[in-house]
């Protein structure tokens, strides 16, 4: 099991933030002073995604004994992640300062390293401490530039959110079937609701939700839990929360079912919602092994580990959904700069069917490895896969 203080997200989450609140890098709670509105919004009662899988992109493999040739055809027509192989190029920008300026700032930094041209980029929404708070999310306030920076191309550029199921106040990591029970019954559909009414309000109605990511790992405030009986009420919760976004009128979320790879012996089965609530499946997945995270492992053997890539592109196929990384990236051991995971991310990203993969490019005090000229091996393998030429 992946220990918490080997996740990104979890120093994310806990030791950080003083920063994010100073830099705006991950602010999950609105800030003193500014007061909630609450929105209403006119129920549809949908079930499927109103951006579904289009036959506009697909992807052709032909392989033989020496080569393998791959044929990506162009991505939907307006340019936005859909639930298909769009491949779109994502980013958890490192942020200076706070404010359209600094997304700015991070996100042409990046595209001139690397040569790519990002049109996602990624935000995180846990920790609201009241449910206020949870439904009027800071990313929706104008001072913090994410609202500008997608009105700006809205055909193109779009936001990767990841929103708890909960409120911080509700968390409880040893007996969460208490608000499992509570949020299955229907209770907090008419928040999730106002929620999806402030993204749309906020020019946000074309967001990816990574509703409840990393829902396995125990540092989360939404862990399922450890038993059969919590796991699946914690998926009639998403479920719940999932039709309450989608009652939000205006809305054209693509919802991202995400966890983190080989953390915790949990099937998939146990905790996946179902198809009908799900267009995305999206794995975390880091240059760190979990059963020995000190061995320098090939990319073959990080998929290969429990519950990795393999068996998560194994459980993908079987619901016939696309896949995504909405976080990945190098870490400073045990491989250092490794062009081969590198690699392994591209090669998998260009021949399968992934919607998006964004880089965690924030550089988290000893977590992931930003990509520079400290780290010139996996660079030049980025942008051999990823850049523009």
């Amino acid at each position: 099991m992946k220990k918490k203080s080997d996740s990104p997200k979890f120093i994310l989450k806990f030791a950080l933030v003083p920063l994010a609140l100073v830099a705006g890098l991950t602010l999950s709670i609105i800030p003193p002073g500014i007061a909630a509105s609450t929105t209403n919004a006119t129920a549809s009662n949908r079930v499927t995604s109103v951006r579904p899988r289009t036959d506009a992109t697909s992807t052709t493999t032909s392989t033989t004994s020496t080569t393998t040739t791959t044929t990506v055809a162009s991505a939907t027509g307006d340019g936005l992640i859909d639930a298909g192989p769009t491949r779109s190029q994502c980013l958890e920008p490192k942020l200076v300062g706070s404010g359209l300026a600094a997304i700015h700032s991070a996100v042409t930094k990046f595209d001139g390293i690397t040569g790519t041209t990002v049109t996602c980029i990624s935000a995180y929404l846990n920790g609201a401490p009241s449910w206020t708070a949870w439904e009027h999310p800071w990313i929706t306030m104008p001072q913090y530039g994410y609202t500008s920076w997608v009105a700006q191309a809205p055909q193109t550029r779009e936001l990767i959110l990841q929103v708890d199921l909960i409120p911080s106040s509700l968390e409880n990591a040893t007996h969460p079937i208490n608000w499992e029970t509570s949020c299955a019954q229907g209770k907090y559909r008419s928040r999730a609701t106002v929620l999806g009414a402030s993204l749309v309000a906020a020019g946000l109605q074309d967001s990816v939700i990574r509703l409840g990511a990393e829902m396995n790992g125990e540092w989360e405030a939404d862990f399922f839990g450890t038993t059969t009986t919590e796991s699946r009420m914690w998926t009639r919760c998403f479920d719940s929360e999932v039709s309450g976004l989608r009652d939000a009128a205006g809305e054209h979320f693509l919802i991202d079912w995400d966890v983190n790879a080989c953390t915790g012996a949990y099937p998939y089965s146990n905790f996946y919602p179902g198809n009908a609530y799900v267009d995305i499946l999206g794995l975390d997945f880091y240059d760190r092994g979990c059963d020995a995270p000190s061995t320098p492992l090939t990319f073959a053997q990080l998929s290969a580990e429990p519950y990795g890539l393999n068996s998560f592109e194994a459980f993908a196929a079987a619901q016939n959904k696309p896949m995504s990384l909405p976080e990945w990236g190098l870490m400073p051991s045990p491989n250092g700069d490794d062009p081969a995971y590198i690699d392994g991310i591209g090669s998998a990203v260009a021949t399968h069917d992934f919607a998006f993969q964004a880089y965690f490019d924030a550089q988290i005090q000893t977590g992931v490895w930003a990509l520079s000229s400290s780290t010139p091996l996996s660079l030049a393998a980025y942008q051999k896969w990823f850049g523009n030429s």
